[in-house]
């Protein structure tokens, strides 16, 4: 095991051999939020592949790896396996309990998967530093909705979603907003369920583009995917994601030019959030030019199956010819680095 510096922080061993990885197992967030939506009855989740996806893809890349079960007594299971990185954090808990026990994980920080998970606020962020993103309000109450009945602050069709919603979750085809009745409807709607203030922003028409990133200081972007929706959709709902009968296009169809723009758009809106290790940052592409939508810290990594991966940075992965172990490897890799920059190693 690495001892403590004087920093108070716990070195890791950059020895392959010799590294002991956690791999958390917590149902993933926004199967948690689909459920309030619809009932758990309807909800497939699938945590389960996607933890054995991450342990086998490690085992392969020469990792030791322990499987640490969401539970009552999870802290002590944690603590005696005596795990070098923990890897899979899949909520703000979770990367708190972490941080207190100081235990090295991969990914994000809280103070990162704090401002990631309200949309609001980082749409707040990149708006200060001049990113492109579409015109917001919050509401926590249907009071919060009267503002759009006479002398809306920007122009319908809105649409609608939790502010910390995860994977679609909270999203349906009443989410795109025509009138004030629609409104709020949505939103009382949304405030009841899921429980959360609901982020109602200006509905923008394009092409869907997201771009995962991997790395800290020498991040890079992935290949950009493009999401080619159904004829006649036009939003990605949790039930038509699930159905998993959508086109996704990686390398999505740009020229050049369009693609070193995605790619430094992602770039900037990543760091700006502070995101580390990985994230995925979601787009669209308008006529008037990209729009940020949202980032992800807890970003889905499963590269398989081959032929249609069960995630879009797998879909990234898989159209640069890498499998899940070249991708979490690198991903390993890029949080190993950190942790021993900031050790002082």
């Amino acid at each position: 095991m690495g001892g403590k510096s004087k920093r108070g922080y716990t070195e890791v061993r950059t020895t392959i051999a010799n590294l002991r990885i956690g791999l958390l197992h917590k149902k993933r967030g926004h199967f948690a939020i689909q459920e309030k939506v619809i009932g758990a009855d309807n909800v497939v989740d699938e945590t389960d592949d996607e933890v054995e996806h991450h342990e086998q893809s490690l085992t392969e890349a020469g990792y030791s790896v322990y499987q640490i079960h969401w539970a009552p007594n999870f802290i002590n299971d944690l603590q005696a396996l005596q795990v070098d990185l923990v890897f899979n954090v899949s909520s703000l808990v979770e990367a708190a309990i972490l941080e207190e026990l100081e235990i090295p994980y991969v990914g994000s920080d809280t103070f990162t998967i704090a401002i990631a998970t309200d949309k609001s606020l980082a749409k707040r962020l990149w708006q200060q530093v001049g990113l492109p993103t579409s015109p917001f309000c919050l509401a926590r109450s249907e009071k919060d909705c009267n503002v759009f009945r006479d002398d809306p602050p920007f122009e319908y069709p809105l649409f609608i979603k939790p502010v910390a919603g995860r994977g679609s979750a909270g999203i349906n085809d009443a989410s795109v907003v025509h009138n004030y009745d629609q409104l709020i409807n949505g939103v009382v709607e949304r405030l009841e369920t899921v429980g959360q203030p609901v982020l109602i922003e200006k509905f923008l028409r394009g092409r869907e583009i997201t771009l995962g990133v991997l790395g800290n200081e020498d991040a890079r972007a992935l290949p950009a995917l493009e999401i080619v929706y159904r004829k006649g959709d036009t939003t990605l709902t949790f039930e038509k994601k699930a159905l998993d009968d959508d086109s996704f296009l990686c390398p999505a169809p740009l020229t050049a030019e369009e693609t070193q723009m995605m790619q430094r758009l992602a770039l900037r809106a990543y760091r700006v959030l502070g995101f580390k290790d990985f994230g995925r940052i979601d787009t669209i592409l308008t006529e008037e030019g990209p729009f940020l939508l949202e980032g992800n810290t807890f970003a889905g990594l499963m590269c398989t199956p081959k032929e249609r991966p069960h995630s879009y940075i797998g879909f990234m992965a898989r159209a640069e010819g890498r499998d899940g172990k070249g991708l979490l490897d690198e991903i390993i890799q890029s949080a190993i680095k950190r942790l021993s920059l900031r050790t002082g190693e």
